[in-house]
C-alpha cells in the first residue's frame, strides 16, 4: 500500500514535469513564430530598398574611371544584397522552422508519455 502511494506520487510528479516541459516548449514555439514573422517582414522591407543601390542614375552623365569603379561597386553591393536576402536570411528562417518542428516533436513525445502515465494511474 505504501509502495503504491509512492509510485502514484512519482507518476504524478513525472506527469507534472512533462506538462511543464510542454508548456515551456509551447512558449518557445510562440516566440520563434513571432521572430520568424518579424524576420520575414524585415526581409521584405530590406528587399524593397534594393533599388537604392542604383540611385542616382549616373550612367548617361558620368563616364570614365570613377564611373566604372562606381558601377563595379554597385554591382558588388547588389550581389551582397542578394546574398544577405536570399541565402543568409533564408537560412535563419529555415533554422527557426526546424527548431519549431523539433519542439513540436518533443511535445508529441511528452504527450505520449503523459498518456502512458495517465493509463498507469488509472490502474490504481
Amino acid at each position: 500500500m505504501e509502495e503504491d502511494k509512492r509510485l502514484i506520487n512519482n507518476l504524478k510528479s513525472d506527469r507534472t514535469v512533462l506538462q511543464n516541459k510542454i508548456q515551456n516548449n509551447l512558449e518557445k514555439i510562440q516566440r520563434l513564430k513571432m521572430a520568424k514573422t518579424r524576420i520575414t517582414h524585415d526581409q521584405e522591407d530590406f528587399w524593397s530598398k534594393k533599388t537604392l543601390i542604383s540611385e542616382p542614375d549616373l550612367s548617361s552623365e558620368w563616364v570614365g574611371k570613377h564611373a566604372n569603379e562606381l558601377m563595379d561597386f554597385r554591382a558588388d553591393m547588389e550581389q551582397s544584397y542578394r546574398s544577405i536576402n536570399t541565402e543568409q536570411v533564408e537560412e535563419i528562417i529555415t533554422d527557426i522552422e526546424n527548431k519549431i518542428d523539433e519542439l513540436a516533436s518533443m511535445n508529441e513525445g511528452y504527450s505520449n508519455s503523459i498518456s502512458s502515465i495517465n493509463y498507469r494511474l488509472s490502474l490504481f
